[in-house]
C-alpha cells in the first residue's frame, strides 16, 4: 500500500518539478502587457524544447537595475537573465563577481545557430567579447536595423519634373523648388521642404561632405580616433546648412525643445511636408502617405558613399548564465534556438495558421482573430519591450502582405547596405564611464549648441568664431577626451 501511494505521489510531483528547472530573471516594460508566465511564445518554446522556467519579471527599469546590483555569488540567484538589459560595465562587474559566468568556452558547442550567425556578422562577436577576451552576454542580431534617414517626397519631384537628388547642389535644387514651386498644388506657400529635430539629425546630413561620426562626434580613420568638427570639410557643411536654414528649406522649428515631429493624424488634409529626416516617415504621417516617400540615395563624396549607421547590427546585454545554473548546456542550448528564423519568426509574428497564415504568393497576413486582438504583442510575441536574444526576421517580414510595409523595408534595405559604423563596438567598465561622461556630456552639449547658433545665424560663421569654437573645446578637455577613446580603440583591437 505505502509502495502505491509513494508512486502514485511521485508521479504527481514530477510535472510540477518539471516546470520548476529553471528560473528566469528580467525586465519587460509594463506597457507592453506581457506576462512571461502566460505568454504564448514563451509556453510554445517550453513545448519545442522541453526547457521550461519559473519567472522573476520586471516591469520597472529601475527596479530591474536595482535588483541586478543587489545580486551576489552565492545568494539566491536566478538561473538566467533574460531581456537583461545589461551595460558592459555591469557585465564586467557581475563577471568579476561571479555572478555571472563567461559564455566564450560554450559557444561552439552549445550554441551552433549562434556561432553560424557570428561568421557572417563579425562586429557581432566583437560586440559581445569583452576587452579581456569573456563573454558575458549574447546578443541581438538584426539583418536590417533601425536607421536615420533622408526621406524626399517623390509625389513632389514629379510634379516639379525632378530627380533624386545625387549631389549636394542638386539636393539644394529639390529643397529650393519644394520652397518655391508649389509642389502640393493649394496655391499657398505652406511647403516645409526637409523637416529634422535639431542637430542629431542635420548630421546626417554630413555624409555629403564626407562626414560621418558616432554620437559623440567621432570615427576611426586609419586605426585614428578622430574628431569630427574638427575635419577640413565641417564648416563648408555648417555653412551650407545655415544656407538651406536662412532660406526656408529647413524647418524653422527645427531646433525646438520638442523630440517629435508635428504628427498629421488626418491623411484628407494637404500635405505639407517636402521630407524629412527619420527613421520611419510613419512616426509622423498618416500610412497612406508613406509611399509617397522615397530614402535619398546617399551623396557620395571624392566618388565614395558614406552613410552612418544609427543603430547598428547588434544590440547587446539580452541574456546571460548566472553562477547559480547547475546545467548550462541546457539553458544555453535553449536560448542558441532563438538564433533560428523558425523562432524568430515565432517571437514576431506568432504561429502559423494560428496567429497568421501564408497565401498563395507568399505573403502572409494576420489572422482575423490577432488583427482585432490589441492585447495581441504582449500575450502572443517577444520581440517588443526589452530586447530579447535572437535575430530579426526581416526577409519573412518583408513578405508581410501590405504593400506600404514591404516598401518601407526595401527602402530602408538600400540605405543599409552602404551604413557603416564610424566608431567599432566597445566596452567600459564603472571606472571609464564615471570618467568619460562628464567630458562627453560636456563636449557634446557644446558641439550641438555651436551647430544649432551657426545654422539659425545667431553665432556668425568666421575664422574667428571657428578659432574660439575649437579653443574652447580644448578647454574642455578635448585632448584628454580623445586619448581616452584612443586607448578604448586601441584596447578592443588586441
Amino acid at each position: 500500500m505505502f509502495k502505491r501511494f509513494m508512486c502514485l505521489f511521485l508521479a504527481l510531483m514530477l510535472p510540477c518539478i518539471a516546470l520548476a528547472d529553471y528560473v528566469m530573471a528580467g525586465y519587460d516594460p509594463e506597457n507592453v502587457y506581457r506576462d512571461w508566465s502566460k505568454n504564448q511564445f514563451m509556453l510554445r518554446m517550453e513545448e519545442k524544447t522541453g526547457v521550461s522556467f519559473t519567472y522573476q519579471q520586471y516591469n520597472k527599469l529601475t527596479e530591474w537595475t536595482k535588483a541586478k546590483a543587489a545580486m551576489t555569488a552565492g545568494g539566491d540567484l536566478p538561473d538566467v537573465l533574460f531581456k537583461a538589459e545589461l551595460t558592459a560595465a555591469e557585465c564586467i562587474d557581475m563577471l568579476d563577481k561571479g555572478v555571472l559566468i563567461d559564455l566564450k568556452p560554450y559557444l561552439e558547442q552549445y550554441c551552433p545557430n549562434l556561432m553560424a550567425l557570428l561568421s557572417v556578422y563579425p562586429d557581432a562577436l566583437d560586440a559581445i567579447t569583452l576587452p579581456d577576451g569573456r563573454i558575458a552576454t549574447l546578443p541581438y542580431i538584426s539583418e536590417q536595423p533601425l536607421q536615420n534617414i533622408v526621406w524626399l517626397n517623390q509625389d513632389w519631384l514629379k510634379n516639379l519634373n525632378l530627380s533624386m537628388p545625387t549631389t549636394v547642389d542638386e539636393l539644394t535644387q529639390v529643397l529650393r523648388a519644394f520652397l518655391e514651386r508649389d509642389p502640393n498644388r493649394n496655391a499657398r506657400a505652406d511647403e516645409i521642404p526637409l523637416a529634422f529635430i535639431g542637430p542629431f539629425d542635420l548630421k546626417f546630413l554630413g555624409h555629403a561632405f564626407g562626414l560621418v561620426a558616432n554620437d559623440y562626434n567621432l570615427f576611426v580613420s586609419d586605426d585614428q580616433v578622430q574628431f569630427m568638427p574638427l575635419e577640413e570639410q565641417f564648416r563648408p557643411f555648417i555653412e551650407w546648412l545655415h544656407m538651406l536654414y536662412s532660406e526656408g528649406m529647413l524647418d524653422q522649428d527645427g531646433f525646438n525643445t520638442s523630440d517629435t515631429l508635428r504628427a498629421v493624424e488626418d491623411a484628407d488634409k494637404t500635405n505639407v511636408y517636402g521630407g524629412a529626416i527619420t527613421t520611419m516617415m510613419s512616426n509622423f504621417l498618416p500610412t497612406d502617405w508613406l509611399m509617397s516617400y522615397a530614402a535619398m540615395t546617399p551623396i557620395a563624396y571624392n566618388d565614395t558613399q558614406v552613410y552612418r549607421s544609427f543603430a547598428g547590427n547588434v544590440l547587446t546585454g539580452t541574456f546571460a548564465v548566472t553562477s547559480a545554473c547547475d546545467n548550462v548546456a541546457e539553458v544555453l542550448s535553449w536560448v542558441d534556438q532563438f538564433y533560428t528564423e523558425e523562432v524568430a519568426i515565432l517571437g514576431t509574428a506568432g504561429l502559423v495558421n494560428v496567429d497568421y497564415m501564408v497565401d498563395g504568393d507568399g505573403t502572409w497576413r494576420m489572422t482575423e482573430a490577432t488583427k482585432n486582438n490589441v492585447y495581441f504583442t504582449g500575450e502572443t510575441l517577444i520581440y517588443s519591450g526589452g530586447t530579447a536574444p535572437g535575430i530579426s526576421s526581416d526577409a519573412f517580414q518583408r513578405r508581410f502582405s501590405e504593400t506600404a510595409v514591404q516598401y518601407v523595408a526595401e527602402q530602408a534595405a538600400m540605405i543599409n547596405e552602404i551604413a557603416a559604423r564610424p566608431f567599432p563596438y566597445y566596452s567600459l567598465n564603472y571606472e571609464q564611464e564615471a570618467y568619460i561622461a562628464p567630458l562627453q556630456a560636456k563636449i557634446g552639449r557644446y558641439v550641438d549648441e555651436s551647430i544649432a547658433l551657426w545654422v539659425m545665424g545667431e553665432k556668425k560663421i568666421t575664422d574667428e568664431s571657428f578659432a574660439e569654437f575649437e579653443s574652447t573645446l580644448k578647454e574642455m578637455g578635448l585632448d584628454a577626451f580623445m586619448a581616452f577613446w584612443q586607448d578604448v580603440l586601441d584596447a578592443q583591437k588586441k
